[in-house]
């Protein structure tokens, strides 16, 4: 039965009195559902239609004292620590690659060009945080495949008109470069549109995503990095794992789960072998764990950054070697995107690359705890697809940067050189936020709003509204 106009207005006057108007279509439909159901008890107890509609408003009480007392309770919740820790990473970073700058010799080229990226990039990444923060994060629900086309055609432009480097097509607009390697941190978030998007047709819609996700690993397996496919490949994993196991999807999609992680290891190496210089890395895997076979070749980088770690202190700078000053001739931009921690080990000692690992940790850790609680399937997705973007990312560098380069990493979110990794990453940390902010009164239009109520109950014969947050 329909809410009547008396119900409707009634819940107007107590949304009101609500200054958080994204709560608003929660609190009118809890409260309209519950005068629903009241006045068709007291219709069953044999009242007329228009008393028991005036007993169930009764009931409810003075909407201007309802309203007031849901506004206490009803507000955005800003997650000030998580915001104060990206921050703080944030401004631990700029000091680092600052660091880095005044270094950097002023005959260098790399100087002007890394003051003038620093001086772009940090405003635009704050500002892409921001932004993304009072972003609604039910966008990616509602408008599922804008930026999956979005990607594709930058993917397509990069192909047509980009500049080729290390094996891939970088696409240059203006003052601005898009690295196909930063934007391979956006696909499980894109992947995660979609996969919600489909959950309304059931097992069959479980299976459309699988296929989403396999034609998204042959985009980054062509475009992108094998890094980006790696961390592409974990994110999704993980989304359609705890979508079989808490049944998502309803029915039985563990089996299709099963099919497609047999599939997805098929199409995986083959992608791996379909590209040479790919499968020339992978070829270099036992090299990595025995770099002795081979210590002019494969081998050489990662005996030298285990011989900078083992030459390493817990806090100041390490023990100097011959190599070691070899290694720090590179390019400034090499150490500073790919091997941050190697080098703040040595440079500032174990200390500090333990303390901003312990930060990151920290993050993520606070950041599951919250995905957790979350409320509606969209929030759920979108805070776990984000989140296993930065602990794919964190667990590669981590795992290079301890002499183990099996594949280059992406970045090391927050802290390592890079200004569309930078960008992207403090994007998704908005959106992250986002989601914890007013994931609170957010619903999937597929549950019914009411029976996730726990403000207004009805026990025993007797109107329970609770005020507590």
């Amino acid at each position: 039965m329909n809410a009547s106009d008396p119900f409707k207005r009634y819940a107007e006057k107590v949304c009101e009195q609500i200054r958080w108007k994204k709560a608003h279509p929660v609190v009118a439909q809890e409260i309209e559902n519950h005068l629903i159901d009241q006045k068709n008890a007291y219709m069953d107890m044999g009242d007329p239609e228009s008393t028991a509609e005036e007993k169930a408003l009764l009931q409810m009480g003075d909407p201007v004292a309802v309203g007031a007392a849901l506004d206490n309770t009803h507000k955005p919740a800003p997650q000030w620590g998580m915001i104060g820790l990206v921050l703080l990473l944030f401004l631990l970073g700029a000091v680092i690659q600052y660091l880095f700058i005044t270094n950097i010799s002023p005959e260098e080229g790399y100087k002007s060009i890394s003051i003038n990226g620093l001086l772009l990039y940090l405003p635009l990444s704050l500002a892409a945080f921001i932004g993304a923060y009072f972003l609604d994060f039910s966008f990616f629900g509602k408008r599922p495949y804008l930026l999956p086309l979005c990607l594709l055609g930058i993917d397509v432009l990069a192909q047509l008109i980009g500049a080729g480097y290390n094996g891939n097509k970088w696409l240059t607009l203006g003052a601005f470069t898009l690295s196909p390697i930063a934007l391979s941190t956006l696909f499980p978030l894109t992947f995660c549109g979609i996969f919600y998007h489909l959950r309304e047709k059931g097992k069959q819609g479980y299976f459309l995503g699988g296929l989403a996700a396999a034609f998204f690993c042959v985009q980054l397996a062509l475009c992108h990095t094998f890094a980006g496919l790696f961390l592409f490949v974990c994110a999704a994993g993980v989304l359609m794992l705890v979508a079989a196991m808490r049944n998502w999807f309803g029915g039985n999609t563990k089996s299709l789960l099963l099919l497609f992680i047999l599939v997805g290891i098929a199409v995986f190496l083959f992608l791996i072998c379909a590209v040479s210089y790919r499968f020339e890395r992978v070829q270099t895997l036992l090299t990595v764990f025995h770099p002795e076979t081979d210590p002019h070749g494969a081998g050489y980088l990662p005996l030298l950054l285990r011989e900078i770690l083992e030459n390493s202190v817990f806090l100041g700078e390490g023990t100097a070697f011959a190599e070691i000053n070899t290694y720090l001739l590179l390019p400034p931009t090499e150490f500073r995107s790919n091997y941050l921690l190697t080098f703040l080990t040595y440079r500032y000692g174990w200390a500090v690359s333990i303390g901003l690992v312990l930060l990151l940790a920290l993050f993520l850790a606070l950041g599951f705890r919250k995905c957790l609680k979350q409320k509606s399937l969209l929030g759920q997705m979108v805070s776990l697809a984000i989140l296993c973007t930065f602990a794919a990312e964190i667990l590669i560098y981590i795992i290079v940067n301890l002499g183990y380069p099996i594949i280059a990493p992406i970045a090391l979110p927050f802290l390592s050189y890079g200004g569309s990794a930078l960008l992207l990453n403090m994007a998704l940390a908005g959106v992250l936020l986002s989601v914890f902010r007013t994931g609170e009164v957010y619903r999937d239009n597929t549950k019914p709003v009411f029976s996730e109520s726990k403000f207004i109950q009805w026990n025993d014969g007797k109107l329970i509204i609770s005020f507590k947050g």
